[in-house]
């Protein structure tokens, strides 16, 4: 939900349903069917902040922000060269996707936003504070955090773009 209350959506498990946004009333305000948005077969990530939404879609995985109520330019994109995250955060000109395929499934990649396309600036792994992977767990982003809960899903770390 972002700032407004409004209720945002990334349908996933290759669904070309897309992203929608729905008002607190449960009203249908915005939806991604001619957007634009290259790729766009699953939502991996979708992180809301203030009243823009940010994802990383499959196939192609580019940077996308959503401001619906931007009317000059409602939906943004930027090539991506990170695949397969499971959560963003974007601060300013920065960005943290977190997750990925296979050995890369706890891997913390920072860029940063140019023109055209997010540029790769540091890569590394994620782990618990005890030093360990965090095996299975859930992921959320949200503004400038990666919020990460691993089994036993009793505690939530976070990590912090803009600290």
């Amino acid at each position: 939900m972002d700032e407004a209350g409004q209720i945002w959506v990334g349908h996933f498990d290759e669904n070309p349903i897309g992203i929608h946004r729905w008002s607190s009333t449960g009203r249908h305000t915005w939806t991604s069917d001619d957007a634009g948005i290259p790729g766009l077969f699953d939502c991996y990530a979708l992180n809301v902040s203030g009243t823009a939404a940010w994802a990383c879609p499959y196939t192609d995985f580019p940077l996308v922000e959503i401001r619906p109520d931007r009317t000059d330019r409602p939906v943004r994109v930027w090539a991506n060269r990170v695949r397969g995250s499971h959560a963003v955060a974007v601060h300013g000109e920065r960005v943290a996707f977190y997750g990925g395929y296979g050995e890369e499934r706890n891997r913390l990649a920072h860029g940063e936003i140019s023109e055209t396309s997010v540029e790769p600036t540091n890569v590394g792994l994620l782990t618990l504070p005890d030093g360990s992977a965090p095996g299975r767990r859930r992921v959320v982003g949200l503004g400038s955090r990666i919020y990460v809960q691993a089994e036993p899903f009793t505690t939530w770390g976070v990590f912090d773009l803009s600290s």
